[in-house]
């Protein structure tokens, strides 16, 4: 019996968050993207057990699973790790700030 693969995921992700309930939001983003690599594996291990039939009517899309996956994973690295504004140059300060005025 094949086992779907919303179950596959909704399993590692109820199971990561029951053990981590007093992490972070960055750990439990970093423990996603662990989940992400195990679901990565467990998806290329059903790929080559995959039977192919000539002309199935239905099929698993995998290449479409693969974006899906490496999409969150790209997003969550993306909030982990957001990139930094180059800093300004500063320009010089006067420094003089007293005018007299003129008659």
């Amino acid at each position: 019996m094949k086992i779907p693969f919303f179950f596959v995921l909704s399993g590692l992700l109820l199971a990561g968050t029951v053990s981590v309930a007093h992490a972070t939001e960055q750990d439990n983003l970093a423990l996603l993207l662990s989940q992400l690599r195990l679901l990565d594996a467990t998806l290329q291990r059903a790929e080559k057990q995959a039977t192919v039939e000539t002309d199935p009517r239905f099929y698993f899309d995998y290449s479409q699973a693969y974006a899906d996956i490496q999409a969150m994973r790209n997003g969550i690295k993306h909030y982990l790790t957001p990139s930094r504004a180059q800093p300004r140059q500063v320009l010089p300060l006067a420094g003089a700030y007293r005018q007299e005025r003129k008659p």
